[in-house]
């Protein structure tokens, strides 16, 4: 039987990185023999971190906000107040464009560009109502599925919620004729309401 030499450098390399974990440097246990000193300084960092993170969300929080006590739809309640629904009668592209300011602008945009103040930090980024040769293709149906059950009904992002429960089957509706105007190039196939 032959016997097979292994080089004398990787010896002690191997025994080096199978020793290295055991007194705490590696990955599992580098913090295990820091000094004071320096586990003081990644503390700071940590906290640091954190503190940048609480802001950036903090900016975006405030954002969102802004959006929404800028929509003409934006109200408070003081407690006992009762609530008053508007209700739509029928499809129009007036209800469309009230409804699409409310709830829809603030991601994708009031030109549809997918462009909203709370798209920034949205990925994937939100549908550009905007862009005809994309929006064009799709058929009411499509677009009715999307708004009523959101995104993932459609293995697209969850991020895009459903309205079915909040908006009735008029105000969608209403809603994909006024999508419907802000394609480009135009959209010039049948829109729910028609005749």
């Amino acid at each position: 039987m032959e016997s097979t030499r292994v080089p004398s450098a990787v010896v002690p390399a191997l025994l080096l990185s199978l020793l290295l974990p055991l007194f705490g440097c590696g990955a599992d246990g580098s913090e295990r023999f820091e000094s004071d000193e320096t586990r003081a300084i990644r503390e700071k960092v940590r906290a640091e971190m954190a503190d940048e993170r609480l802001e950036r969300i903090g900016l975006r929080m405030a954002t969102m906000n802004e959006s929404l006590a800028n929509s003409p739809n934006a109200f408070a309640l003081s407690a006992g107040e009762a609530v008053e629904e508007e209700v739509t009668a029928g499809i129009s592209l007036e209800s469309g464009e009230s409804i699409y300011t409310a709830n829809c602008s603030s991601c994708h945009g009031p030109r549809g560009e997918g462009d909203g103040p709370l798209s920034a930090g949205l990925q994937p980024r939100p549908a550009k109502h905007a862009d005809g040769s994309y929006m064009n293709a799709l058929s009411n149906d499509h677009l009715y599925k999307v708004i009523s059950e959101g995104g993932a009904a459609i293995g697209k992002s969850a991020m895009m919620a459903p309205w079915g429960m909040s908006l009735s089957e008029d105000e969608i509706n209403s809603l994909i004729v006024f999508i419907r105007t802000l394609a480009s190039p135009g959209y010039d196939g049948p829109v729910p309401g028609e005749s």
